[in-house]
């Protein structure tokens, strides 16, 4: 049996895994508040964010918002959160969406903050 889910998109952009569970989570609490139930996909789609998401929703925000500084796309930022870079190689292989080349230094830069919230 299939649950439809009356919902109304009134927004898109990109998310990162830590966020898109917090909103996710907050989704399934009000699901479950009205109807008591909730479907495998979104069962499936929890699984699989508690497994790949490395910071919390906060921490994500955080890191975002100072990637923002670097002007990189919202869609390079996402990966960087959701990956969380050590390594020089690492994030350059995530900055091959952007239309300008980042140099050493402030890739340098990009990982120190990326550091300062992605613990390994």
């Amino acid at each position: 049996m299939s649950l439809e889910l009356d919902v109304e998109i009134v927004e898109e952009k990109h998310v990162s895994n830590p966020i898109a569970k917090d909103l996710l989570e907050r989704f399934i609490k009000r699901l479950e508040a009205t109807s008591g139930t909730t479907t495998m996909l979104i069962h499936r789609t929890m699984e699989y964010l508690n497994k790949f998401s490395k910071l919390d929703a906060s921490d994500a925000k955080a890191l975002d918002r100072e990637l923002q500084a670097f002007s990189l796309k919202p869609e390079t930022r996402v990966m960087i959160v959701n990956i969380c870079p050590s390594t020089l190689d690492e994030l350059r292989t995530l900055l091959v969406l952007e239309e300008r080349t980042i140099d050493t230094e402030e890739a340098e830069r990009i990982l120190d903050i990326v550091n300062k919230y992605c613990i390994k």
